[in-house]
């Protein structure tokens, strides 16, 4: 496809100069300090201040996002988690007594309760929260924590092995799991866990020592635990920790019988007597989607799909293509997973994933593409507060994403029922993924609620968590690798509480759906008024601006679950 416009352009900042030394500690240090010691004559100036402060906070953002590209494209080669680690110690930390310092300038002005409440209330409770939550003796802690969390992915990205003759990482054994062949399967399945075993007494080790700072972190910040840190540390000011539990306990009572429901399915159409967790992947008609076959390819494909949902999402990928901003290729030294790193000077993102050849990396860059979005529709909010959305935000951008362009998936596959077939793993994933949205979560509570705890009884603790939600899977004579499973997922390790909002945003991404049912032109535009948005109001307040309420209870999940079952007979119907 053609564009206008080749690259990204970048924002033109109004206070900070353009070729500022961001690296040089010094002159960041300084830079803090004649913002801290302004005394600002009126309102304007005191804004003025946060706004020259935010440019400066944007440049360190900047730089910490583009070394952890490099150190995460480049997971074999120390020297780039090196620089990253050194960066984030002697700048971005550094940084984090003179940010303090500015919130408590702006916390304790006269001229703050002269401020328009309708722009600057929410600015204000944001601020309020990071002061109770400060204390200067954590700044060291987080930055060993950030350290140790960088060790998972270079421990992860360097595991590989061969297969059928050729050496696969974890991602292309992963892959394997959708192959027909049940014995093939098991043995990919069996040696993945292997690969992890040969790591497990370092992933241990690792989690404790973080573990061990994290609690520590709390403690010094006057919480009882760490979890409840978290929670307040996140900005979760719409809904408490309990809520979360009758989160949990509403997709127990809703969601795994309807998934438990699939599973049974699976098994008949498989013939099994019993669901083994190495087939709960491969594909019950035997097709095996393959979206593309190029990297380039691939792209094209997904510009075609944006162009349909709205031209100017199409113009923005490609914009980000051309100024290299897409990692995408799954290869041997890449850190697992995929991500989304905003670079503020672009208005843009960076989006890194290891693609395959497979359905999922369609929905992967699709939903990268949302993060990136909402990234471009932040370039004139100034104030960097208001760009930095939580992740229950920033996910209802990527998995609306996700849906809103689900009926041009034909771009991908012209085949009818491959088309079928792509849409109704999407609908049935919607929901599928919310039981292990819930393990993940409900295993970071129980982690730090007990915080003595051996490594042999967390694996007993997350492996009764599995089975909770997960009832109809069967891993009779593997229970070792069930209790080992947990430290497959990053977030536990690198950015922990950091996996419940995809379950909150999952739901939304429904409701958004829902709504572009019945109304497509309005439900892209509330769309777009969501992302024009930012965090410039709260959580709550945003979601309604989606056109949706923020709800996860157990009628709205049911009302969901009746939705996405007359979807799936809609389409069995064609």
């Amino acid at each position: 496809m053609k564009f206008t416009a080749t690259t990204l352009t970048p924002v033109s900042y109004r206070y900070l100069p353009e070729n500022f030394a961001i690296t040089d500690p010094e002159a960041v240090k300084e830079r803090y300090q004649t913002l801290v010691t302004r005394k600002p004559a009126d309102t304007k100036e005191l804004m003025t201040i946060m706004e020259e402060a935010a440019e400066l906070h944007k440049a360190l953002e900047d730089e910490m996002s583009w070394r952890y590209v490099r150190m995460t494209i480049h997971a074999d080669d120390e020297s780039h988690a090196d620089a990253y680690n050194q960066f984030y110690s002697e700048v971005y930390a550094a940084t984090e007594t003179a940010r303090f310092d500015l919130e408590r300038l702006f916390y304790d002005s006269a001229f703050r309760s002269s401020l328009d409440p309708a722009k600057y209330a929410h600015l204000e409770k944001i601020i309020a929260n990071n002061i109770e939550l400060y204390r200067e003796d954590n700044i060291p802690l987080k930055v060993q924590e950030s350290e140790l969390a960088n060790k998972y992915g270079a421990i992860m990205g360097g595991l590989s092995a061969e297969f059928d003759g050729k050496e696969c990482t974890m991602a292309k054994l992963n892959a394997i799991l959708k192959d027909p062949d049940r014995p093939k399967r098991e043995a990919a399945w069996r040696l993945r866990f292997d690969l992890l075993s040969s790591v497990q007494d370092k992933l241990e080790t690792l989690f404790d020592e973080l573990k061990a700072l994290r609690i520590q972190i709390a403690q010094n910040a006057g919480m009882d635990n760490y979890r409840d840190y978290m929670h307040r540390q996140k900005g979760r000011f719409s809904y408490t920790p309990e809520d979360l539990y009758r989160f949990h306990d509403a997709v127990e009572k809703v969601v795994v019988p309807f998934v438990s429901g699939l599973h049974a399915r699976r098994k008949r159409v498989l013939g099994l007597d019993v669901l083994r967790p190495w087939d709960t992947a491969v594909d019950l008609d035997g097709r095996v989607l393959h979206p593309f076959q190029t990297t380039e390819e691939f792209i094209d494909k997904t510009l075609q799909v944006l162009d349909k949902v709205d031209p100017a999402y199409a113009e923005q990928l490609a914009m980000m293509n051309n100024t290299g901003l897409l990692d995408l290729e799954n290869r041997k030294g890449k850190a697992p997973g995929g991500y989304n790193t905003g670079i503020r000077k672009l208005a843009s993102s960076f989006i890194f994933m290891n693609h395959v050849n497979l359905h999922n990396d369609v929905v992967t860059l699709l939903h990268e593409a949302g993060h990136a979005m909402h990234s471009a529709a932040l370039r004139d909010i100034a104030l960097d507060y208001y760009c930095d959305t939580p992740s229950e935000v920033a996910e209802l951008a990527s998995m609306s994403m996700e849906l809103l362009s689900i009926d041009y998936w034909d771009t991908f596959y012209p085949d009818a029922a491959d088309l079928k077939k792509a849409k109704r793993d999407q609908l049935e994933g919607t929901l599928s993924f919310l039981p292990w949205c819930m393990i993940v979560d409900a295993f970071q509570h129980w982690l730090y609620l007990h915080p003595d705890h051996t490594p042999g009884e967390r694996g007993t603790a997350y492996a009764e968590i599995y089975r909770r939600f997960y009832p109809s899977i069967d891993w009779s004579g593997s229970e070792d690798k069930l209790h080992s499973g947990w430290m497959m997922q990053l977030h536990i390790f690198e950015v922990p509480f950091y996996y419940i909002e995809y379950g909150m945003a999952q739901l939304g991404a429904l409701s958004v759906y829902y709504n572009y049912r019945q109304n497509r032109d309005q439900a892209l535009r509330r769309y777009q008024d969501f992302l024009n948005l930012g965090y410039t109001k709260p959580v709550d307040e945003l979601y309604r601006t989606a056109g949706i309420n923020f709800d996860f209870s157990e009628d709205r999940i049911r009302e969901l679950v009746d939705f996405v079952r007359s979807e799936l007979e809609a389409l069995d119907s064609m």
